[in-house]
């Protein structure tokens, strides 16, 4: 119920009328090497559809940290996953809201509605993103309902190395797998 309000309350930021299927979250996942030292942010973390499939995957809950403006998806996310970080903030803030978590990321899932945000609040975003994944030499994990696999809000020296798109899903959806060669 949560998730149909919010869709009503703000459509553009929410970026889709669904949310996203098991197989998706699944499928994200498991691009996430489990046993990997250091933590996993997410950036949008919904109704916890992709916390749920990053803990099941293995991802120990005090590594895991789920950034999320909403916050009516943020009181959710606390309830629903105690012992996992969740912050109630906007991701252009990012490294400020990690605080020292900042230097123990190795892996950033978006599945921010970059397409119908403000490009300047998207700019900002892709930059955090981009100084976290580059100093640490981590991935950005990014999902989409653009099925074309291009990327413009990405610099140039993000270069994918996988992919996946996951048909069974309303909309159906693109992951891509991308690293710094920064």
């Amino acid at each position: 119920m949560v998730f149909a309000r919010e869709v009503l309350r703000n459509p553009k930021a929410m970026g889709t009328a669904c949310e996203s299927s098991p197989r998706l979250a699944k499928a994200i996942a498991e691009f996430i090497p489990a046993d990997k030292p250091g933590c996993v942010v997410e950036l949008g973390g919904g109704t916890g559809r992709v916390t749920e499939a990053l803990l099941k995957r293995g991802i120990a809950p005090e590594n895991l940290i789920s950034v999320e403006l909403s916050s009516a998806f943020a009181d959710f996310l606390k309830h629903k996953f105690p012992q996992t970080r969740i912050i109630n903030g906007d991701a252009l803030h990012l490294t400020d809201l990690l605080g020292a978590d900042v230097d123990r990321v190795h892996t950033i899932v978006c599945g921010l509605p970059f397409r119908t945000l403000p490009h300047m609040q998207v700019h900002g975003i892709v930059k955090q993103i981009d100084e976290i994944t580059s100093k640490n030499n981590g991935i950005y994990i990014q999902f989409t309902y653009d099925l074309s696999g291009s990327s413009p809000f990405l610099p140039h020296h993000f270069k994918r190395i996988d992919h996946k798109i996951i048909w069974r899903n309303i909309p159906p959806a693109r992951i891509n797998v991308y690293k710094s060669e920064r």
